[in-house]
């Protein structure tokens, strides 16, 4: 006999985690307060423009109309900002050409780029 394993051991009861009430929004008093916490939940829905958003969506066409408006004005700005970011790109390289040691690595990544873009759009090497 084992004094270890024939030991009854139990268990310990669970503490149970307090109840806590939610505290209760204060309930108007007369119909006075009441209308006018409604005027100002009125008031304050209409300041969100959700009427607005709601029309929108019951009106599929002009829905369609806003998402291919913005969709077009979403993809100019990549074009435009990309090519802002390309082209600062290459004046870079071609600024790192005449440095010594790693001037013949840009030289060859900026013959790569001119061979596959018009030359109207890579400044020359001067």
């Amino acid at each position: 006999m084992n004094p270890m394993t024939d030991k009854k051991t139990t268990p310990k009861p669970a503490s149970s985690p307090k109840k806590t009430t939610p505290k209760k929004a204060p309930i108007a008093a007369t119909k006075a307060e009441f209308s006018a916490e409604i005027q100002a939940l009125t008031r304050a829905l209409e300041s969100t423009g959700l009427d607005d958003f709601m029309s929108l969506l019951r009106n599929p066409r002009k829905l369609l109309f806003w998402n291919f408006g913005l969709g077009v004005v979403r993809g100019l700005g990549v074009v435009i900002g990309m090519t802002v970011v390309v082209a600062s790109i290459v004046w870079i390289l071609t600024q790192l050409v005449d440095f010594p040691l790693i001037g013949q690595y840009f030289e060859e990544l900026l013959n790569l780029l001119k061979s596959s873009a018009p030359q109207s759009m890579i400044p020359s090497l001067g």
